[in-house]
């Protein structure tokens, strides 16, 4: 088979089956929901994604060898919020995520039992090991343990995991179960194979290795050779015990080919490999698995991905690279190709591109298999067929290709060629501008490392896709890293990890998918109980615990509406946070390229100040470049505008019965949106800090001395209405109220008019003053207590104020009515007439 820039051909000159069109209807549209965030503050490139045999979805992503850390976080709702994990002390407002060393790699796997494996990388010396049984709320960990003295030297590492279920086992190893295999491109080897080898350690319990492969005595480095295959990433069989790992290879001719290797285990899971004990790299071609002949240049330009579908088909995604000098971007597209169990795995379809436009130019390809013959693949796209390494403006946008190959009555394909549904899953480009491709060589080249060297993709139950990725459009960088705009070492756009769920269409197991889509919305309802200290494992915290968001606009006035179990004790909150000595909540979203904010920041005093204003990032530098790692959210003084705002409580706030947080931003402030704006992945965040978010310095967020997020709402988009999304619920009240000072007052209350569209309406006449409401931000019921709360704004003899009221159900002398003006007028009474009734 023979790869041309254009298309490939058989050996007969065939060519291969075209991409089939998007499906139109829309029953089998592919779509995917509104993205999430994996942290609020931190940004990290190449993330990986993984879930659990009891759906937790999990994440991480290295920080760099100049931090000596990588994120590591874990969702318990189903992937909408997340908190750190750290292989090291608990995270804390100190040091968030402190587990040196490390920073470089990270890679996390699942055995069949839901423990978690992990693995970071440390100045190209050594991994890291951790594991955690309980979702990430206690974590066991090794600093060496995943070299077993077998280097030196290590670099992007992969686990795989051997657990198959009971009695299915073929395999030659008789050992203990789960065996877990870490391998390495083994910097240490000395080697004729054009990208060294691959060092594969094994551990039964994740966090001590020793050496794994077949005639290599324990604990030694390899003097020179090590299996073919590091980089790509590879895939274990559950039955036989065989790993795999495929890469390129150069022909004399100038030409490539994609080898496979194959690792066969024994009694005590040592792995044999089809290269085995070959030094000379002009013997591979003959001794391993040809998936691809005449490629026109290198598929291994970050990475060549394997993944086995359930009837034990094998899947390969790579992207065909292109020499700037001599050949066409447009060649740099991504290919796919599978092989059966029944063959061997050693005959292999004619590679198909799955990459089409607008997807002109194809980098960092993954894949994942679910059901027999189906896979997904995803790679980032450009809309100009130019180098991606050089700068021409591009737009980059995550796409992915679903690919099903016919199969017989056993799950084995066919060898027929496979359907092919190309969607584009974000909602807007992702990244902008060149995407540099050298590796750690990128900060000789002053090249974009911003994005790191991949991204990948995961299925759920469902067999729904879960693709998590950087989206760097925000455009952020720290002005004191670029002078006069100059992106030399740092450059814009701080990578945050982002996950889209897909919503709609057929899963990898055959069947639909559903879910959330993306459509603009009011506003987004949390799970309560969640907003835990310490993070996972420890009791709720009432005054950080999210119970819903929303926003509205009218007037040039952005009401930005958050309701919180309880607002009233700010000092008991931050005592349940040692060395807090802020409490932040955090509104964000984006609009266009843009990130805005809206916020409360409070202390032990309780006195509030609000504020907004367009998000900031400190940068800090690493081996291979520097870029944006912590985002902030600026205070007055330090980046971010005052605006005003209000905290209004029931008598007994809980998360039933909330307090409710309103900032009202001049729309100036945020980017003066309109009504028709779209405002993107909105989301509200709850935080403790030791410092100012506008005031954190390079060595702070080197220590990771920033706000801890402990709990979030996300993520949703809006078109701002002109109010605030009210609930359904009966609630009316008319009567007169007599306060401890024998002070009559009438009022009326009508909250049940949302049921048919025309909103609440409140009246109240009493003390000199005429209050009516015009607009309301917030109802909330406390069904238990028989209250309703109300906020939002109105007039009082005609001004305008912003108001809060509180309404006890009953009759005359049960009933009682309160309402406080933001103009100081407050008056609080039990009926003496009438009722009010909330149920």
């Amino acid at each position: 088979m023979a790869l041309s820039a254009a298309l490939l051909v058989d050996a007969g000159g065939a060519a291969q089956t075209s991409l089939k069109a998007i499906t139109a209807g829309a029953a089998d549209a592919i779509t995917f929901s509104t993205p999430t965030l994996a942290d609020a503050d931190h940004a990290n490139g190449e993330p990986d994604i993984g879930i659990d045999p009891q759906g937790r979805v999990f994440s991480s992503g290295p920080t760099g060898t100049g931090t000596q850390r990588s994120m590591w976080y874990g969702s318990r709702d189903g992937g909408h919020t997340f908190s750190q994990i750290s292989a090291g002390t608990p995270p804390s407002v100190v040091s968030g995520t402190l587990q040196p060393p490390g920073g470089g790699d990270t890679e996390i796997k699942f055995d069949r039992a839901g423990k978690q494996y992990f693995a970071d990388l440390y100045a190209l010396a050594c991994d890291r090991t951790a594991t955690t049984t309980d979702g990430g709320a206690t974590v066991m960990g090794s600093v060496a343990g995943g070299c077993e003295g077998s280097g030196p030297g290590s670099d992007r590492q992969w686990i795989s995991i051997f657990d198959p279920p009971k009695g299915k086992s073929q395999s030659a190893y008789t050992g203990q179960l789960p065996l877990v295999y870490l391998d390495y491109n083994d910097l240490g080897v000395t080697s004729s194979y054009p990208n060294g080898g691959s060092q594969w350690n094994k551990s039964t319990d994740g966090l001590n290795y020793s050496q794994a492969i077949s005639g290599q005595p324990a604990g030694t480095a390899l003097a020179n050779w090590a299996p073919f295959g590091p980089d790509g990433y590879p895939a274990i069989d559950q039955v036989t015990g065989h790993v795999f790992e495929a890469a390129g290879f150069p022909n004399g001719d100038g030409t490539w080919s994609m080898l496979l290797n194959i690792g066969t285990p024994d009694s005590s899971g040592n792995l044999t490999f089809l290269d085995n004990p070959s030094t000379t790299a002009a013997q591979l071609p003959t001794q391993l698995i040809h998936v691809a002949d005449g490629l026109p240049a290198s598929p291994d330009t970050l990475f060549s991905v394997l993944s086995m579908d359930s009837a034990r088909n094998l899947h390969l995604v790579w992207v065909v690279g292109a020499d700037p000098k001599t050949q066409p971007a447009s060649q740099r597209q991504t290919w796919v190709s599978a092989a059966s169990a029944a063959s061997g795995w050693k005959s292999w379809t004619k590679p198909v591109q799955v990459s089409s436009a607008p997807s002109m130019v194809s980098v960092f390809p993954w894949l994942r298999a679910g059901g027999p013959g189906r896979a997904d693949a995803v790679w980032y796209g450009s809309n100009l067929a130019q180098d991606p390494s050089t700068d021409f403006g591009q737009a980059w946008d995550v796409f992915m290709a679903q690919v099903v190959y016919p199969v017989d009555s056993t799950g084995a394909i066919t060898g027929a060629a496979p359907s092919v549904t190309q969607v584009k899953v974000t909602p807007h480009p992702m990244h902008y501008h060149s995407i540099c491709l050298a590796g750690t060589g990128c900060i000789q080249t002053q090249g974009n490392r911003n994005l790191a060297d991949f991204f990948e993709v995961t299925i759920d139950k469902t067999g729904a896709a879960e693709i998590v990725y950087d989206d760097t459009s925000n455009g952020l960088v720290q002005p004191t890293f670029t002078p006069a705009n100059q992106q030399l070492v740092d450059h814009a756009g701080a990578p945050i990890v982002t996950i889209a769920r897909q919503a709609s269409g057929p899963g990898l197991f055959g069947g639909g998918v559903s879910g959330a889509g993306n459509a603009p919305r009011t506003g987004l309802t949390d799970n309560t109980g969640d907003a835990r200290y310490p993070l996972i494992s420890g009791p709720n915290v009432p005054g950080l615990d999210l119970v819903n968001t929303s926003l509205s606009l009218a007037g040039g006035i952005l009401t930005v509406r958050t309701q919180v179990a309880d607002l009233s004790k700010p000092g008991p909150t931050l005592a349940s946070v040692p060395g807090a000595l802020n409490l932040q909540y955090v509104t964000r979203w984006q609009l266009g390229d843009t990130i805005y904010y809206a916020a409360m920041e409070t202390t032990a005093s309780g006195v509030p100040i609000y504020y907004a204003g367009a998000a900031k990032s400190v940068d800090l530098c690493s081996v291979s470049a520097c870029s944006p790692h912590v985002i902030t959210y600026p205070e007055p003084g330090t980046g971010g505008s005052s605006e005003t705002g209000s905290v209004s409580c029931p008598v007994s706030p809980s998360a039933s019965n909330p307090c409710t947080l309103t900032v009202q931003v001049k729309a100036a402030d945020a980017g003066s949106p309109t009504n028709s704006s779209l405002l993107e992945e909105v989301g509200a965040y709850s935080f403790a800090s030791q410092v100012l978010s506008g005031a954190i310095t390079n060595p702070q967020a080197e220590a990771d001395n920033v706000p801890l997020e402990i709990d979030g709402i996300c993520c949703y988009n809006t078109r701002p209405p002109t109010s605030a999304p009210l609930p359904i619920h009966p609630a009316d009240g008319q009567g007169t109220a007599r306060n401890q000072s024998g002070q009559n007052a009438t009022f009326s209350s009508d909250e049940d008019r949302a049921e048919d569209g025309q909103g609440p309406a409140e009246q109240f006449s009493g003390g000199g003053h005429n209050f009516a409401a015009t607009s309301f931000d917030a109802v909330g019921f406390d069904d238990v207590a028989g209250t309703m709360t109300v906020t939002g704004s109105g007039t009082d003899n005609g001004l305008p104020v912003a108001y809060t009221i509180v309404e006890l159900q009953g009759g005359a002398l049960v009933g009682t009515y309160s309402l406080v003006l933001s103009d100081g007028y407050s008056f609080a009474g039990t009926l003496v007439s009438g009722s009010i009734q909330l149920s």
